[in-house]
């Protein structure tokens, strides 16, 4: 136990990097068992110091699932940062959230805006904050403009065809309106370098993955954000590559050749016309969704239940084991962490005396049991289902708009019932989901957990198996695999099963790539690990250090700290791979 908690900053990092990849987020953990690496100071001085004076940028490059095709299943590569990177990253944001005029994106956009302050949920304000204030802005622009359309487009491959002079040339003009010392700015300079340097040299850019590259994209876009919402005879918002334009139908169309024609003079370009990235809607249409982000009235919703659940582990740290045989008893696979460690440090305890001070905290902490976490639990498992079923039916007609707000709701219901319906009901329900090519993803996670067969997920990627592991290890589910011979992405995704401690029973032994990540999840380390040629996988069996078995398992079970968010993969990984 901690006699004091960890500073904001490696709060910030492990919440942000938990919710990308499991590995990154590994390695913050075994980097942070060094009590020193807890503090600002670490991350300010030490973390960024190490980064600017490095020779070789440790990085991994994972797998995730990106779509399904007729040619089958295609893949986004996410590049992951060492641990110390991710901590001087966290220390740079933070830096950069000190000067709003400089760094800050425009009003019109709404997709990672630092975090600020004691803020300690992740390094940007959460994605649902900003997709709700989006879809409240695109409200009050179609009331403005009852007889328009509604446009949405994007930009195509927006990170990799960001270049580093151009980069560059937006983080210094930033940098410059700000005042930024020469340290910080060359930490930025450095960043950039060593993204560009992993990168195809034929063609470098910026990485997919690092969380600063979602502030470098923000800085690219901001000059053409501040004008073209200013000056567009449409309305313009934008959320990461999506773009949405309202307004009458000549004025959408004109605006649409001005945002394409400022975006090619950065090397930057719209799907065409005819991709299925381009939607086309009248505002008469688009309003009838305008309550689609509306926050349920009942008393009981996913919200109450996650909230009541870490409420419960605080004050019963000791019954956490009973709460998880109560819920698997039940059929649900909602994960339980254990916060022992975190609720007894200093700083919490008097967060916590402040907080018992309110009447309706002290009512509701009082009344959160085993039983009710139980009951919430089995309300919602009987209302979601119920709202699935209506869902799914409504996809047989829908099409254009109506299908576009549907794929959400569906998501949103799927994502869930995954943790609360039994195995039995997951195997019934996962072909009929499947047919439903949105939510192939989720559909595969249903029929690895119905099944304990994990060879489709294993095809996905580690964003996938990442999703399975977590409801696989709470409900205590065993797995096969039948493949014999594994590719990158299958080989990465199978590590990422034995990091959550999922048994997976192989029918025949195969061969594989990429023996050092695959043999650093099962064993931990060895001094052979300690000396691979991979930097990212050296790196992390170092922290880990020598011990008689992994210890990825426990680590994933417990909290860093007591502002550590409950991670819920199914949900966090699926949204990850479309914001990218």
């Amino acid at each position: 136990m901690n006699a004091s908690r960890p500073g904001v900053l490696a709060v910030r990092a492990a919440n942000q990097y938990r919710r990308r990849d499991v590995l990154s987020y590994l390695g913050l953990r075994y980097y942070a068992e060094n009590s020193a690496a807890h503090t600002d100071n670490w991350a300010k001085d030490v973390a960024t110091n190490l980064v600017l004076n490095r020779d070789a940028a440790p990085y991994f490059l994972a797998s995730h699932f990106k779509e399904i095709t007729s040619n089958g299943v295609t893949h986004r590569e996410i590049t992951l940062p060492g641990p110390n990177e991710a901590l001087a990253e966290t220390a740079l944001l933070d830096e950069c959230s000190r000067y709003p005029n400089a760094f800050d994106p425009a009003p019109c956009v709404f997709s990672y805006r630092l975090a600020t302050g004691d803020d300690r949920s992740g390094l940007y304000e959460h994605y649902v904050n900003g997709l709700r204030k989006r879809h409240l802005a695109i409200a009050e622009a179609c009331d403005n403009t009852p007889s328009g359309v509604v446009l949405y487009t994007d930009i195509k491959r927006f990170y990799p065809s960001i270049r580093p002079e151009l980069a560059l040339k937006a983080w210094s003009q930033q940098c410059e309106i700000a005042g930024m010392s020469s340290a910080h700015k060359a930490l930025g300079e450095k960043l950039i370098h060593d993204h560009a340097a992993a990168t195809d040299p034929s063609s470098p850019s910026i990485l997919t993955g690092p969380m600063f590259s979602h502030l470098i994209g923000n800085l690219v876009l901001r000059d053409i954000d501040e004008a073209l919402s200013a000056s567009l005879p449409a309305k313009y918002f934008r959320y990461v590559d999506d773009i949405t334009l309202v307004g009458s139908e000549e004025a959408v169309y004109r605006s649409r050749e001005i945002v394409r024609e400022r975006l090619e003079e950065l090397g930057l370009f719209l799907h065409d016309e005819s991709s299925p990235k381009n939607l086309e809607v009248p505002v008469s249409e688009w309003l009838e969704g305008r309550n689609d982000f509306a926050e349920s009235s009942n008393p009981i919703s996913w919200m109450t239940l996650i909230a009541d659940l870490k409420r419960f582990l605080f004050k019963h740290p000791d019954q956490r084991e009973a709460l998880q045989t109560a819920f698997v008893e039940k059929g649900f696979r909602i994960p339980t962490q254990d916060y022992s460690g975190a609720v007894g440090e200093r700083g919490y305890l008097a967060r916590l005396r402040q907080l018992l001070s309110k009447k309706w905290f002290r009512e509701r902490f009082r009344k959160i049991t085993i039983n009710s976490l139980v009951y919430q639990a089995e309300w919602l498992r009987e209302s979601y289902r119920k709202l699935f079923d209506e869902l799914l039916a409504d996809d047989n007609n829908a099409s254009g708009y109506a299908r576009k707000r549907l794929i959400p709701k569906q998501r949103y219901m799927a994502g869930r019932l995954i943790y609360l319906l039994n195995q039995e009901e997951l195997g019934q329900l996962y072909p009929r989901v499947q047919e439903h090519e949105e939510l192939f993803f989720h559909a595969s996670v249903m029929e690895a957990i119905s099944t304990g067969s994990v060879d489709r997920i294993l095809e996905l990627g580690t964003n996938a198996a990442q999703a399975a592991a977590q409801p696989l290890r709470a409900g205590n589910i065993d797995c096969t695999t039948d493949l014999i011979e594994l590719t990158k992405p299958q080989t990465q995704a199978l590590a990422i099963l034995l990091l959550n401690g999922i048994n997976v029973a192989r029918t025949k032994e195969f061969d594989y790539p990429e023996k050092g990540i695959l043999k650093f999840s099962e064993i931990g380390s060895d001094s052979d690990l300690m000396q691979d040629a991979d930097h990212f996988v050296r790196e992390l069996a170092c922290l880990h250090g020598i011990s008689e078995e992994a210890r990825h398992s426990e680590i994933l079970d417990s909290a860093f700290d007591a502002d550590e968010e409950l991670a819920l993969d199914a949900i966090d990984q699926f949204h990850q791979s479309l914001s990218a």
